[in-house]
């Protein structure tokens, strides 16, 4: 009976055994998942303390994202202190003769001619006048004449006899300054035909006066 019974307490305490070891590793297991697992889980970072009093701010970011802030102006843009080209003043063009001349013509109109009594111009002292006829049948070709203190000159060779067709040419210019042009062109029994603009510097063609 003692000898049958001695192998059931032996199988009995080897399962004991057996059993307490499986308990063992299970909690092991359960403590390593539980590290394992603390180990993944981040909470929110804690808040940065404020800086203290007097300390310098810390850098701003750039605006574009990985583009580095050189404090040097984006492209096309002045450096600070420097007018844009928008702001820049506009250029002007050359100063007009001041006084602008004034050319004055008078006369008598017939049929056939008309005959200029009075070719006069009125403007800045030295101011160069020359008058020109064109067409075959003109009394004078040329002639010139400078505005004296007075600032007014009368071009008396030009005073003549003009016949219908016939067209004279009054220029006054200065130097470095925006002159004067006046165009007459005598017609058969009507008034004659009067056109006035401007000449630049250095130029004998007439063109536009400017608006200022």
């Amino acid at each position: 009976m003692s000898s049958l019974s001695e192998p059931v307490r032996n199988r009995s305490r080897r399962t004991a055994r057996s059993s307490a070891a499986g308990l063992v590793c299970a909690l092991a297991l359960a403590v390593a998942a539980a590290a394992v697992s603390t180990s993944f889980a981040q909470g929110p970072a804690p808040p940065q303390p404020p800086p203290p009093p007097g300390a310098p701010a810390p850098p701003e970011t750039p605006t574009a994202p990985g583009e580095p802030d050189t404090g040097e102006p984006p492209a096309g843009e002045p450096p600070a202190g420097e007018p844009s080209p928008s702001d820049a003043p506009a250029q002007s063009g050359p100063a007009k003769l001041d006084p602008f001349p004034v050319v004055v013509v008078a006369g008598r109109q017939g049929m056939r001619s008309t005959r200029v009594s009075e070719l006069s111009v009125r403007g800045p002292r030295e101011a160069r006048v020359v008058v020109r006829c064109l067409g075959e049948q003109c009394p004078m070709r040329r002639a010139a004449a400078t505005i004296p203190r007075t600032k007014r000159v009368r071009v008396t060779k030009a005073e003549r006899v003009y016949p219908a067709g016939l067209v004279i040419e009054v220029r006054v210019t200065g130097r470095d300054r925006v002159g004067k042009y006046t165009r007459i062109r005598f017609r058969r029994g009507r008034t004659p035909a009067r056109s006035d603009a401007c000449l630049q510097p250095g130029s004998s063609r007439p063109s536009a006066c400017p608006k200022s």
